[in-house]
C-alpha cells in the first residue's frame, strides 16, 4: 500500500482529444462546485462568439475535469474516510455529479445547451470550416423561428459533432490541490479578487458563502446581479473586513480609527485564524438581522429606494450594528442621519494645502 502522503499528489491521465457528439456522453454528469468555478458568466454575445469560434474549428483551452469515483476509491485505499476532502467527494457523488470541472463550465455549459436545444442561436448568416486540411469555408443560414440545433442542416450538424474538445482528467487530488489547480489554470485570466479567495482553502471562504445563501434577499437589493464576478460575496467580505480589521478603539480615549479596506486586507483576513464559533455566529446573524431591518425599511418607504440600497451606506450599517446599535428604531435614525449627511453639500474638506473643495 502507498503511504497516505502519496495521496495528497495531484495525479491526472494523459490530455486526450474527444468530439463533442461524445463530450456529454462522458461528462455530461459534471458541476462547478462554488469555491472552484466562477459563476456563469457569458452574456449572449459571449455565447455567440464561442458557437462561431465551434463553426471555424478556433476554440482552444483544456477541459479541466476530477473524476470523483476515482478519486473516492483511493481514498478509501488510503484509509482517508476522515477527511474533508472524502466528505467533500461523497457529498458530491450523493448529488448525482460524477465529475468536478475546475476550468472550462462555461464552455462546457453552452455545448450543453446547444445540443440539447435550449440555445437559441441568433438570426444570421454563418460560416464554418468543412475541411480541417485545406480549410475550405462554406456557408448557411439561420432562420427566425429554425434557432436551435436540431433546425440546422445534417451538414452543420456533423460538423460540430466532430469537432473536439482537449479533456486534462484528475483521477487523484485534495480539496488543497484542486484550489491549487484552479489558481494555476486562471493565473492567466483576470480573475478578480474575490474569485481567487473563493478558492483558498480556508474556513473563511466557505463562511462567505454560506452567510451569502443566507441573505440572499439583501444582495439581490444591492446588486443587479450579486453572483456576478461574486460582487455580493466581496460586499460580505467588505463589511466583516471593515468590523475585524479596519476599525481600531483606543479604549482611553474612546476614539476609532478606520483604516482602508483593499484587496490586501481582504486576502489577510482569509488567510487569518478563523472566528470562534461565538463570534462567527454573532456576525452572521448580524448580517440576518441587517437583511430583516432592510426588507422592513422597504416595506415601510423610510427612504427613496435607492438610498436605502446604496451598499457602502449598508456596510457602514453593518459595523454600527456590530458595535451597539441593536434596536430598529436606532437603525431607521442612522439611516436617516446619513442621508441627510450624504446630501448635505455645504461641508467641505480639504487635502493639504488645497482650498476646501
Amino acid at each position: 500500500m502507498q503511504s497516505n502522503q502519496n495521496f495528497l499528489v495531484p495525479l491526472k491521465e494523459r490530455i486526450t482529444l474527444m468530439d463533442y457528439a461524445y463530450l456529454l456522453q462522458k461528462f455530461g454528469a459534471f458541476n462547478a462546485p462554488r469555491q472552484f468555478q466562477r459563476p456563469i458568466a457569458w452574456k449572449a454575445d459571449d455565447r455567440k462568439k464561442f458557437f462561431q469560434s465551434i463553426l471555424m474549428n478556433r476554440v482552444e483551452g483544456t477541459y479541466v475535469l476530477v473524476d470523483v469515483k476515482s478519486c473516492i476509491s483511493r481514498l478509501e485505499t488510503a484509509g482517508e474516510c476522515d477527511s474533508d476532502t472524502y466528505k467533500f467527494f461523497k457529498k458530491f457523488l450523493n448529488e448525482e455529479y460524477k465529475y468536478v470541472i475546475l476550468d472550462g463550465n462555461n464552455r462546457m455549459c453552452f455545448i450543453r445547451s446547444l445540443f440539447d436545444d435550449t440555445y437559441t442561436i441568433p438570426e444570421g448568416k454563418y460560416e464554418y470550416i468543412t475541411d480541417e486540411l485545406n480549410g475550405t469555408i462554406a456557408s448557411f443560414i439561420v432562420r427566425k423561428g429554425k434557432q436551435k440545433f436540431s433546425d440546422l442542416p445534417e451538414r452543420v450538424r456533423e460538423i460540430l459533432e466532430e469537432r473536439q474538445a482537449a479533456i486534462s482528467l484528475y483521477t487523484q487530488i485534495t480539496l488543497e490541490g484542486m484550489s491549487e489547480v484552479f489558481q494555476n489554470v486562471n493565473s492567466g485570466v483576470p480573475l478578480n479578487g474575490q474569485e481567487l479567495r473563493n478558492a483558498y482553502s480556508s474556513l473563511w471562504a466557505e463562511y462567505v458563502r454560506k452567510i451569502a445563501d443566507e441573505i440572499n434577499t439583501l444582495l439581490g437589493k444591492l446588486f443587479k446581479n450579486h453572483r456576478y464576478r461574486l460582487k455580493g460575496e466581496e460586499w460580505i467580505v467588505d463589511c466583516l473586513d471593515f468590523v475585524l480589521q479596519a476599525t481600531d478603539n483606543n479604549p482611553i480615549t474612546n476614539e476609532v480609527t478606520f483604516h482602508s479596506v483593499t484587496q490586501s486586507t481582504k486576502n489577510k483576513l482569509y488567510k487569518s485564524t478563523f472566528l470562534v464559533e461565538e463570534d462567527s455566529n454573532f456576525y452572521a446573524d448580524k448580517f440576518i438581522e441587517l437583511m430583516d431591518f432592510m426588507t422592513l425599511m422597504v416595506e415601510e418607504n423610510i427612504l427613496d429606494y435607492k438610498c436605502l440600497t446604496r451598499a457602502s451606506a449598508v456596510q457602514n450599517l453593518y459595523w454600527m450594528m456590530c458595535n451597539g446599535v441593536d434596536t430598529y428604531e436606532q437603525v431607521v435614525n442612522a439611516v436617516e442621519l446619513h442621508d441627510t449627511e450624504y446630501n448635505n453639500k455645504t461641508t467641505t474638506y480639504t487635502c493639504g494645502d488645497d482650498e476646501k473643495t
